[in-house]
């Protein structure tokens, strides 16, 4: 399946979870998930990146295998299967060379709006987010999908300096990159 979506950070819960009430959204219940990404040493952008995901979520192990569907941020293929043995698979994964990289711990709350899958994310060490996610096919316009998700995401009070552009894989790399640089400046700064 291809996903295409947008994120946002999200400031204000209950400012967006009124206006989500009054366009008919409904979120169910906080569903934990503890995604563990996995990655080769193959480039983003390269077109034979791709990230594995061993997510647990109420007592079940799905493993995903994500790539991108174009040069886009935000557009990717998804292939999911549920594993019983987490372990096995991820001496698979080591033996082809994915390392762990990241874990991601969140809270997630689903609602939808028509077609649209509206995810409130609680991530630990990040914040909240909103994601705003459509199952297309692989014809899509990857550009008109992401216009008119963000059009839902303005209505729902979301602001363009709020929207983020990388997964929460990416932004906990990142956050653990700049953790290291600053330990690492801390140690030599007189």
């Amino acid at each position: 399946m291809r996903e295409i979506e947008v994120k946002a950070r999200l400031q204000n819960e209950a400012t967006f979870l009124a206006s989500a009430k009054e366009h008919g959204i409904a979120f169910g219940k906080a569903v934990s998930q503890v995604d563990t990404i996995f990655l080769s040493k193959t480039a983003y952008g390269d077109p034979n990146w791709n990230v594995f995901r061993i997510r647990i979520e109420s007592g079940k192990a799905i493993l995903t295998m994500k790539y991108n569907a174009s040069t886009r941020t935000r557009d990717n293929i998804e292939n999911e299967t549920v594993i019983a043995d987490t372990a096995t698979v991820t001496k698979m994964l080591l033996r082809l060379g994915y390392k762990p990289a990241v874990m991601v711990n969140k809270t997630r709350r689903i609602g939808h709006y028509q077609n649209l899958e509206v995810c409130l994310d609680k991530v630990e060490d990040l914040g909240t987010f909103v994601e705003i996610e459509e199952l297309v096919d692989k014809t899509a316009n990857v550009d008109v999908v992401q216009a008119k998700l963000w059009i839902l995401a303005k209505k729902l009070g979301l602001k363009d300096s709020d929207r983020v552009y990388q997964g929460y894989d990416t932004l906990m790399l990142n956050q653990k990159r700049q953790k290291q640089s600053d330990s690492y400046s801390d140690t030599i700064t007189p």
